[in-house]
């Protein structure tokens, strides 16, 4: 197709299919009749070019007994589309459409939205004009018949499809540390009222194991042994006082006897602590048993603070009494034995060079907190795909897909991010599921994905939808960034939109300053911003020679230096 003109103007593009002196002087004169549009771009909105139009007929002009039917039609190469036609008619005319009147003249306006097609990018909206005869012109012009064809505007305007909808594709967090801790735990029982270590309780394979464990951490690579502790507990039947006393003599009889297993650790240290009566375990195992009366048991721990009344209420219950003493007390009679390890993981230099190398080395965790060591897109569905296919990881599928819907690989990202659906309901998904609908341009999809979602991501999604669907100002208050620039520019606010983009060096940020530009009549500021954002991604080369918004710069020798 032909590259734009400079200027819009006014001419016939038809001759008169047949003789009749109804339309002979309308015809010769129809480059007197004047057409604008508003916006003179016509403009993408929602999944519409609209525009508003005004036609307005000189004075002496429109023959009284003349009707004319005129279609807006948006014509580009390969094909066309008609918007809903107007009708109008002079005044013998017996017709019900709107009247135009010879002596005066007269005019109409039309609002004019027309199916999009993305072939329409470049394009030219003509006005073609039908006419009859209401008399006097013979059986032929009663019909409507080819007229004229008056051109309006050329190209349409597509800033809302600058907007980013893979922007809010959302990764799912990792759980990733760098130092776990790790915790071994046994118990040193005692017999009612004593605090000797009975030699029985060191052979237990819950003493042998915690021994075990110690010394295996004691001098392991990259752990790091805490303190032991011993910490010693009395049931909480008899004189408080004694209790005291007794919990932490069995601390220390504890904390002597497994030190003198663990002689060999050099680097062990100790804590002993008393805890006394030991109300909470007793509440814990009162709680998990099937004694009766329990309810009765646990209403009495409610109602009393005061250990003594406690224990004095709880005898009071003979008919349970017996079977605490033999079910439950005997097990709070202990030093609990705790030992903690903490474990440094790999470095993030070893676990990206496991990322490039040997991914299958690492855990889950390790996986996807490594994909965020690098910029590398295709590591970073390495190694999501490796989580999502060794662990079955709906965090892995959902993230990989993000990766693949960023680098414009929508079809392979839905299957990636509906495969983790199957594993997770988490909102976070629904987001990224009504995105990757919104880009593929199935906005009632994306909204029955997102309307339900209380998420940030999904309101700032939905932002992107009611873009989609034309309702800017709405947009903007979801919108944040570089999309909130797009719906200011759409919405007509050039200052707001130049204000959000102020830190934005991106190559999408610096072509829609130069949109910005061209609209505000500064040509320099829009080459170079131009300039700036094909040296960033050269695909802003082929889009701008297609941009109506860069009309004015079409044929100039900046523009071509480009």
């Amino acid at each position: 197709m032909k590259r734009f003109v400079k200027s819009f103007m006014l001419a016939s593009l038809a001759v008169l299919l047949a003789s009749c002196n109804c339309y002979n002087k309308m015809l010769k004169k129809v480059d007197r009749i004047d057409v604008s549009a508003t916006p003179a771009v016509v403009t993408l909105k929602g999944n519409n070019a609209v525009t508003d139009i005004k036609v307005n007929f000189p004075a002496k002009y429109f023959n009284k007994r003349a009707v004319l039917k005129i279609t807006p039609v948006l014509v580009f190469e390969g094909g066309e589309i008609a918007g809903t036609p107007k009708f109008v008619q002079g005044e013998k005319v017996k017709d019900n459409y709107e009247v135009i009147s010879y002596k005066q003249g007269g005019s109409y306006t039309q609002s004019v939205s027309i199916p999009y097609d993305k072939r329409a990018k470049i394009s030219t909206l003509e006005l073609r004009i039908e006419s009859k005869c209401s008399k006097n012109c013979g059986k032929k012009r009663k019909q409507f018949l080819p007229f004229a064809a008056i051109p309006v505007a050329e190209g349409v305007s597509t800033v809302q499809l600058l907007a980013d909808n893979a922007a809010y594709l959302t990764i799912m967090p990792d759980n990733f540390k760098r130092v776990t801790t790790i915790t071994k735990d046994a118990e040193i029982m005692y017999q009612i009222n004593r605090s000797n270590v009975r030699p029985g309780e060191l052979t237990k394979e819950q003493i042998k194991m915690f021994e075990d464990f110690v010394k295996e951490y004691s001098n392991k690579d990259r752990a790091t042994l805490g303190n032991i502790y011993a910490k010693g507990y009395a049931s909480p039947d008899g004189p408080l006082a004694f209790n005291d006393k007794l919990s932490k003599e069995r601390s220390q009889t504890g904390q002597k006897a497994i030190s003198e297993k663990l002689k060999d650790v050099k680097n062990a240290k100790y804590d002993i602590a008393a805890y006394g009566e030991d109300w909470e375990g007793f509440k814990e195992l009162v709680s998990a048993s099937d004694i009766k009366d329990k309810d009765l048991i646990l209403q009495v721990l409610a109602m009393y603070d005061n250990p003594v009344k406690r224990d004095e209420e709880i005898r009071n219950m003979s008919s349970v009494f017996d079977v605490l003493a033999k079910e439950i007390l005997p097990q709070l009679r202990r030093t609990k034995l705790s030992a903690d390890v903490d474990i440094e993981g790999r470095t993030d230099a070893e676990i990206l060079a496991a990322v490039s190398g040997n991914i299958d080395v690492l855990n889950e965790e390790e996986m996807l907190y490594g994909a965020t060591l690098t910029g590398d897109a295709a590591l970073k569905i390495k190694a999501y795909k490796a989580a999502a296919t060794k662990f079955n990881s709906a965090r892995g599928y959902n993230n990989m897909g993000v990766v693949l819907g960023q680098t414009g690989k929508a079809g392979e990202a839905k299957s990636a991010i509906e495969k983790a659906a199957t594993l997770s309901n988490d909102p976070i998904i629904s987001n990224n599921l009504g995105v990757l609908a919104l880009m593929n341009g199935d906005v009632a999809k994306a909204k029955s994905y997102l309307s339900a979602l209380s998420i940030p991501q999904a309101r700032k999604s939905m932002g992107l939808v009611n873009l989609a669907e034309g309702n800017y100002a709405e947009a903007a208050r979801a919108l944040d960034g570089y999309n909130l620039a797009v719906a200011e520019v759409l919405n007509g606010n050039l200052a707001k939109a130049k204000s959000v983009l102020s830190g934005d060096n991106s190559a999408q940020a610096d072509y829609l300053k130069a949109i910005i530009a061209m609209r505000e009549g500064n040509s320099s500021s829009a080459i170079a911003n131009l300039k700036s954002a094909i040296s960033k991604n050269s695909a802003y080369k082929a889009k701008a020679v297609k941009d109506v918004e860069f009309a004015k710069l079409f044929g100039t020798t900046e523009f071509l230096a480009l």
